[in-house]
């Protein structure tokens, strides 16, 4: 079962970077989402690698 949609906000831990992307599509195969941070930018991850995006701005 899929934990995100596609057009959900994640962050993405990048070292002790965090870049929020959006899920734009799930492999069911390899178990993966493909995440969109640009234009031009995206990869694959797996499930454990996301934290669902929650804004500080609407606290």
């Amino acid at each position: 079962m899929e934990a995100y949609k596609t057009g959900d906000l994640v962050l993405v831990k990048l070292g002790t970077l965090s870049i929020t992307g959006t899920v734009v599509h799930f492999n069911t195969k390899t178990k993966k989402y493909l995440v969109r941070f640009s234009a031009q930018q995206q990869n694959w991850y797996a499930q454990e690698e996301l934290t669902p995006y929650r804004s500080t701005l609407a606290e």
